[in-house]
């Protein structure tokens, strides 16, 4: 007898750089299994085309409204995302009478986890990106049925920290089967070395409200370095904080060798990082995907942050750390000679971060261990 098909919903209510850390997975378990994509009706077109891309063909996509008046409200405050507690609570019934798992990306599963009946459907939490600041331990961690872990780095601080929850699943970095399908891009015609400046957006943390305009004009008022400037795309969201892309003057947005990108797909999906020489950044974890081919690394700590001990900034240890721009001249002056002793750590690094095995791909051990744990649960 055929065994039934397990119904399992992805939820896709975030920002795209969500998509690449799920969608593969979901389309590996929809060569078997009855797999939708649970999202709403103004879901980036980015969704599409990679399901397109990775032939997803057997894969469903179901766009939810969330109530009138919440799409109402929504388009006053200009939030391209519905609220996510509104959009569950209106949907709630059928996510949890029709699914055998529901899987997230980010931390809005509180909205089922006190509804669901004999823990029903069961909660699975895949990352958005290979842990790096304080935002990587949540305690809300222990909420989930299993989890999906990038690597070995990753597994051992949940232990520690106590937030290892029930059955967690070390299967690699799955994003990494979307983008190696992708050409690698070309963005400047000339042969400059080109630096990636990458500032995060949290405020507490970001280089961008001190040094960023100042970054700018270091790399306008010169002509040895080409600059990609794309920091994570909630830099300049409205709702995130009161940045605006409007505060950067016009003339940065004019030059050859300035490219200026506040959140395309670009900015997501490893083409920045494939295409740079240099990384420039404060605490984004994206440098880990920079990393994964050693190249040299820049960070920003313009409010002197005591980080040796810090588990937030691991990734400091992979490249030189300097106050603000009165020094960067002398970081670039000297960053091959210095690169050399940072390599090492950085082929450390990745090793721990990203876990990998011969003859498999991580979105297929993620498909088979989600399979697993449900029919044996």
């Amino acid at each position: 007898m055929q065994a039934k098909k397990k119904r399992i919903g992805f939820l896709y209510l975030d920002e795209i750089h969500h998509l690449f850390h799920f969608i593969s997975v979901a389309v590996e378990l929809s060569k078997t299994e009855d797999i939708e994509i649970l999202t709403h009706p103004r879901c980036h077109d980015l969704l599409f085309e990679s399901i397109e891309k990775l032939g997803g063909t057997n894969l469903k996509v179901k766009r939810l409204k969330t109530k009138r008046f919440r799409r109402f409200t929504d388009k006053l405050k200009k939030r391209d995302l519905p609220r996510k507690g509104f959009w569950i609570k209106k949907h709630k019934n059928y996510l949890l009478e029709n699914f055998d798992a529901l899987i997230f990306t980010d931390y809005f599963h509180h909205y089922l986890l006190k509804s669901r009946k004999e823990l029903y459907p069961k909660l699975i939490k895949f990352g958005h990106g290979p842990p790096g600041r304080a935002y990587s331990y949540k305690k809300d961690l222990l909420d989930f049925d299993a989890q999906l872990l990038v690597g070995q780095f990753n597994y051992d601080q949940f232990e520690k920290m106590g937030i290892l929850g029930p059955k967690p699943i070390t299967i690699g970095y799955p994003k990494i089967d979307v983008v190696e399908k992708d050409e690698k891009k070309e963005f400047f015609k000339n042969n400059k070395p080109t630096v990636f400046y990458n500032p995060h957006f949290d405020p507490e943390y970001t280089s961008w409200d001190k040094e960023g305009l100042k970054v700018l004009e270091y790399f306008y008022n010169q002509d040895k370095f080409n600059l990609i400037f794309a920091p994570h795309l909630n830099l300049f969201q409205e709702l995130k904080g009161d940045r605006n892309l409007s505060e950067i003057p016009p003339k940065f947005f004019k030059v050859d060798n300035i490219l200026i990108d506040p959140g395309s797909v670009d900015s997501v999906n490893m083409s920045y990082t494939k295409y740079a020489d240099i990384y420039l950044g404060d605490v984004s974890s994206q440098v880990f995907e920079f990393i994964i081919e050693p190249r040299p690394c820049i960070f920003l700590n313009p409010n002197n942050f005591d980080y040796t001990d810090d588990i937030s900034f691991r990734f400091w240890k992979i490249g030189e750390v300097i106050s603000g721009v009165e020094e960067l001249d002398q970081a670039l002056e000297n960053i091959n000679s210095v690169f050399e002793g940072y390599r090492p750590v950085q082929e450390r690094m990745t090793a721990e971060n990203f876990y990998t095995e011969e003859g498999s791909t991580a979105s297929e051990r993620a498909a088979k261990a989600i399979l697993d744990f449900l029919n044996h649960s």
